[in-house]
């Protein structure tokens, strides 16, 4: 009876969301939650919903409610902090203190210090496979995975400094373990890069990139999903493609977000430059989203070499399933489009995403 009325909240929300109704999603997401504070599912669908300042400041006590009277959960204090980092910014960083140091041992942790910095980020692209390979690489007991997974600070909260990313982080007694958060906007933005470089030089770093079309399209039917972008795909992308075409290679190289960020987002060439231009490339691995899908633990396997961490730490006879798969309806385009964008914009990244 409970995990049916479950099911119907989160697929009200889910429904509310494609029609573009945060406020009625949050709504069915915070009734979930009054049934079991800890549901990741509702939690992180909080976290990622667009939902703007004041409907957010009227839901707050309940979700403050909730959080607070149920059992310590990482991921529901990281949530709540989220919600609270305007409003009450110190209240914020306390929770993500307190969310970062929850469940590792005493012998890790070191006393009285405001946190940490990661040592592993897993820069992008959207779509290709990221959410997944962090909870395989978080299945390893040397890798702590913030409970967010997704923090922003390079690109959207750049501003709020390097004591409010520290507190996000445990600090450790020992370098035994590897803090781990991953964006996937990181990858397209053009001044994450420098800073990225400035502030964790030593970390290293994941790309996961899919074949450039297919990503697009996901991007798509994910956008639809997540706030109701309406529009038929074909036209979506001939629109952008029409845009991009428009630009010279310059401008293109120096994009960042660029709506509906489809065949932007793919761009990898682009992308990749601006890494390859700052990070050595003994600390920046490239993976493709297919070989993923197709053999997680040897592209798992691959990562671990990366981080220098041994295969043996991992759990016998683990699963690997897949994370964030999408759900809404794939549109067939026409293949004359298909063409023209793997041959014009998206040909630079095509080419490099098959040489990998």
């Amino acid at each position: 009876m409970l995990l049916a009325k479950t099911k119907g909240l989160q697929q009200a929300a889910a429904a509310a969301r494609i029609e573009g109704r945060p406020e009625a999603a949050a709504a069915a997401y915070l009734q979930v939650l009054a049934l079991d504070p800890a549901d990741a599912s509702s939690l992180r669908g909080l976290y990622y919903l667009q939902i703007d300042a004041s409907a957010r400041q009227e839901l707050l006590p309940q979700l403050r409610q909730l959080i607070e009277a149920a059992p310590p959960h990482s991921l529901g204090l990281s949530l709540l902090a989220h919600w609270l980092r305007d409003d009450d910014p110190e209240a914020a960083m306390a929770l993500n203190r307190r969310a970062a140091r929850l469940g590792l041992p005493a012998w890790r942790l070191a006393a009285g210090t405001d946190g940490g910095l990661p040592e592993v980020l897993i820069l992008g692209a959207p779509k290709s496979g990221t959410t997944s390979l962090a909870a395989y690489l978080a299945g390893h007991p040397r890798v702590w995975l913030h409970p967010l997974k997704e923090l922003h600070f390079f690109d959207n909260h750049w501003q709020r400094g390097e004591a409010w990313y520290r507190a996000q982080f445990p600090a450790l007694r020992s370098p035994g373990l590897l803090r781990l958060e991953a964006t996937p906007d990181y990858l397209q933005n053009p001044e994450t890069p420098q800073r990225m470089r400035a502030l964790v030089p030593e970390a290293r770093l994941i790309v996961l990139l899919r074949e450039p079309l297919d990503r697009a399209l996901s991007w798509l039917r994910h956008m639809h999903s997540l706030i109701g972008l309406s529009g038929d795909a074909g036209a979506l992308l001939a629109d952008e493609a029409d845009r991009l075409e428009a630009m010279g290679r310059a401008e293109r190289a120096a994009m960042g977000w660029f709506r509906p960020n489809a065949l932007s987002g793919s761009l990898y060439a682009e992308q990749l430059r601006r890494w390859q231009a700052v990070w050595p490339a003994s600390q920046l691995l490239v993976l493709r989203f297919e070989d993923l899908a197709l053999h997680p633990e040897r592209v798992l396997h691959r990562c671990l070499a990366f981080l220098d961490l041994e295969r043996e730490g991992l759990p016998a006879g683990r699963s690997y399933p897949a994370h964030n798969v999408g759900v809404a309806p794939s549109q067939p385009i026409d293949p004359a489009l298909a063409r023209r964008c793997r041959e014009g914009v998206l040909a630079e990244a095509l080419e490099l995403w098959t040489a990998l």
